[in-house]
């Protein structure tokens, strides 16, 4: 019973400790902002939650795909197909069983974080004891950028959970050589995968596994090449047919020496940045203490536990997988190799706590440990914010005050970067009450094209006369433009022309409303306006004329009427 309740015990620990770092943070409260792709991945997931919960009614099954691109002409967020279907799916079966919004996502995030501490303890604590993997699955919790991924909607915390548990089933593979836990290994890959491209830095391990353990004979075995098949056959498909969608949010085309050199040398700063200076030296010391030392009296390969080398193959495929692929270079991508990153720290320290030490010193027994501990996670804490605040607020406001008005007369355009757009699209769509039915238009789409990354960007029209009747033509019942990018991303302001321009444009309208908007926990008031109902001033080069016909926009200039010539 105790080898049930102890890690039974664990997990709920580090349940409630995740629980309370999302309360801190603002995640149940605060908007889809934090990340540009947050929104995203909120709005696919309901979508997919809204197909499914339609499917019982009886006004007949709509084609899932005509169905997505209808919920996108209406809340432009969806973004399947630059990503697998395999996160949405899993949050949208979720919303299912409780209720679309915050809080049900954030309670899967915290149940997949808390699942991956009480794997690394499980996988440990065989090797360092109860007390020093509790250590580790403490310290994964704590790491800064943990508590910034817990508390956003993104995929980086459920690839690592799953990631992780592939590498730990195949590490079973080589012990056992059982073709079970290569197919086991398969399907945990093939999850990840369909998670996120990320997943595919698995396709490293097999062959690496190979190599430095010199197990050359998993070679002639059926096991070890079933989970490419497995992996092929529930992959393939999807990655074949999406794979030009993909790369075009890539930030460059292919891969190049140029790209890994920079990479390589972003990715070591950021590693050093995810623990600090102290906790990186002892996490090196454990990395050495356990995979490139050789054990005395175990001379043969095939005797040595696989536990920590397979670990050590994860630490490395990692990085080396986003220095070969150009899909861009950020920190969340280092997340996937936290686990070996946290045990090998505790290894070290333990190893550190052995040599210092000493009996009458201040490092006497446990206190070492103690001191160790402390110094490294001030180290860490100096490096990191000891507490994530994630602080993106006030569309929600924006929204509640539009839907006063119960049937919109047309669409809603929102002028903003990809974060204050996303949360604007995503705070519509949870509360329309009626998915689809209210329309929301994102200026970066309608009045500009780029890539998904923001490359090859361009204006939709000329100047400013054509930005004119571009917006006029659109029948927009409001435009809300977010002011606060000028002064929270400059570099985005200054990139996207038509933010600036419709700027200028709107100080042409009247009756704005002032609302005020959170970026980053820093508050901005009065720079989020809207404009009800806007009606621009006639231009010499937009001739506005008299018809008898009806238009229901109230936002058109009076239409024209033929000409008499």
């Amino acid at each position: 019973m105790n080898k049930l309740l102890r890690p039974l015990g664990i997990f709920l620990l580090l349940l409630g400790l995740v629980l309370w770092g999302q309360q801190r943070s603002g995640a149940f409260n605060d908007e889809f902002g934090a990340h540009p792709d947050e929104a995203a991945h909120f709005v696919s997931a309901l979508m997919i939650h809204d197909y499914l919960a339609q499917l019982g009614d009886d006004q007949g099954v709509t084609h899932p795909k005509k169905y997505a691109e209808d919920y996108y002409a209406h809340y432009p967020k969806v973004a399947i197909g630059n990503w697998p279907p395999g996160f949405h799916l899993l949050h949208a079966g979720w919303m299912l069983l409780l209720s679309p919004g915050q809080f049900s996502v954030f309670l899967l995030m915290a149940f997949f974080t808390a699942g991956l501490g009480l794997l690394i303890y499980l996988s440990a604590k065989l090797c360092v004891g109860h007390g020093w993997a509790l250590v580790a699955c403490l310290l994964l919790v704590v790491l800064p950028i943990i508590q910034e991924f817990y508390s956003v909607m993104m995929t980086e915390v459920v690839v690592a959970f799953l990631v992780f548990s592939a590498v730990l089933a195949y590490g079973r593979y080589v012990e056992t050589r059982s073709w079970r836990w290569g197919l086991f290994f398969g399907v945990l890959a093939s999850a990840a995968i369909l998670v996120k491209g990320t997943g595919l830095v698995l396709g490293l391990v097999p062959p690496l596994a190979v190599i430095f353990l010199r197990r050359w004979s998993l070679l002639r075995t059926f096991g070890f090449w079933l989970p490419a098949i497995v992996v092929g056959l529930l992959c393939g498909p999807w990655y074949v047919y999406t794979m030009d969608i993909a790369t075009d949010g890539w930030a460059e085309s292919s891969p190049s020496i140029e790209f890994f050199a920079r990479s390589f040398f972003y990715y070591l700063k950021k590693l050093v940045e995810t623990g600090g200076p102290i906790i990186c030296l002892m996490m090196f010391l454990g990395l050495t203490k356990t995979c490139f030392r050789r054990n005395p009296g175990q001379n043969s390969d095939e005797e040595k536990p696989v536990l920590f080398p397979m670990l050590g193959i994860l630490f490395l495929s990692v990085p080396l997988f986003h220095c070969i692929v150009p899909a861009g270079m950020e920190h969340r991508h280092l997340i996937p190799m936290l686990p070996p990153f946290v045990i090998f720290t505790t290894v070290g320290m333990r190893e550190l706590c052995d040599k210092l030490s000493t009996q009458g010193t201040i490092f006497e027994g446990r206190r070492a440990a103690w001191i160790l501990g402390g110094v490294g996670l001030v180290g860490m804490f100096l490096v990191g914010e000891p507490i994530y605040y994630k602080g993106f607020s006030g569309y929600r406001t924006v929204i509640d005050d539009l839907f006063k008005v119960e049937e919109w007369p047309g669409p809603v355009l929102i002028s903003s970067d990809a974060s204050g757009e996303g949360m604007f699209v995503a705070e519509a769509a949870l509360a329309d009450s009626f998915r689809p039915s209210k329309t929301v238009v994102r200026a970066t789409k309608a009045l500009g094209e780029s890539k998904w990354s923001g490359g090859s960007y361009k204006t939709t029209y000329q100047d400013i006369d054509g930005l004119r009747k571009l917006v006029s033509e659109g029948g927009y019942w409001a435009i809300v433009v977010d002011e606060a990018v000028s002064k929270a991303r400059p570099d985005n302001y200054q990139k996207f022309a038509h933010m600036q321009d419709l700027e200028k444009l709107c100080q042409e309208l009247q009756f704005a409303e002032r609302f005020t908007i959170h970026r980053g926990g820093t508050e901005y008031g009065g720079d989020l306006v809207v404009y009800r109902n806007p009606r621009f001033a006639e231009t010499d080069s937009i001739k506005v004329r008299e018809t008898k016909q009806v238009d229901f926009s109230p936002l058109l200039n009076s239409p024209p009427q033929e000409s008499k010539d």
